[in-house]
């Protein structure tokens, strides 16, 4: 593995945030907000939009995180259509790389799309542990990444899948498959619940979501407690008062 070099302020931000996933995952964090927080600290630190893929026991994907609307509607993409180099890099274990993105290429609809928002490259990243994957880390580019970059972009995806993987996985894996669908679900509640948002206040997705994660914040509430709080509409939960 090529190890970056990293100049003194780099080094310092990549550090904190692999010490505060490492926080959030042995202090239970929820597997919703670890792979939230994953794409949001991947375009901190990098020059992409980021998105966490799950992939549950039948071998499907589901999109678990995202840090924009076009990264979503992108990873959306590739799970309806069966075409992305997301699918690619969780069946086989492997990073997968397209810095063309053409029509002559492997995945030339999700090519077109991804252009269409403004992206020239795509790196799909693992997200594995010994012999098992559970899914990918997409990253979407307006210009190449180095391999030190994409480094930087591994060492967060490993960190971040020991959210699901803190038991041995091929003695537990029924566990881990059972913190994948639970992880599902949580995003299933965080979406209607910025669908409420969006359509109470009149703003955009993005913007809803935004709101859920800084009520999060000031209430020291998990993202999936604040979305089941607007969901079931809890006139006695600190939620109430800041939505």
């Amino acid at each position: 593995m090529t190890i970056p070099t990293l100049d003194a302020p780099e080094a310092v931000r990549l550090a904190s945030t692999l010490i505060e996933i490492t926080h959030s995952v042995t202090h239970g964090a929820e597997t919703i907000d670890i792979f939230s927080d994953l794409a949001e600290r991947c375009v901190e630190l990098l020059p992409v939009s980021g998105a966490g893929i799950l992939r549950d026991a039948m071998g499907t994907l589901q999109v678990i995180g995202a840090s924009s609307a076009s990264a979503h509607l992108l990873d959306l993409f590739q799970v309806q259509n069966h075409e992305g180099p997301c699918l690619e890099c969780s069946t086989t274990g492997q990073a997968v790389t397209d810095e063309e993105l053409s029509a002559q290429g492997p995945w030339p609809e999700f090519a077109q799309l991804a252009r269409a928002q403004n992206f020239t490259a795509v790196y799909a990243l693992p997200l594995r542990s010994r012999n098992l994957t559970v899914g990918a880390l997409n990253l979407f580019a307006e210009t190449t990444l180095t391999q030190g970059q994409l480094t930087i972009a591994q060492a967060l995806a490993d960190s971040a899948t020991l959210s699901l993987l803190q038991v041995d996985p091929e003695v537990d894996l029924q566990i881990v498959i059972r913190r994948i669908h639970v992880a599902v679900e949580s995003k299933n509640t965080v979406e209607q619940a910025q669908g409420m948002i969006a359509q109470r206040f009149s703003i955009d997705i993005e913007q809803a979501f935004i709101r859920l994660r800084d009520v999060s914040r000031q209430t020291q509430m998990t993202l999936v407690q604040v979305a089941t709080a607007v969901v079931q509409r809890d006139a006695t939960s600190p939620v109430s008062r800041l939505l």
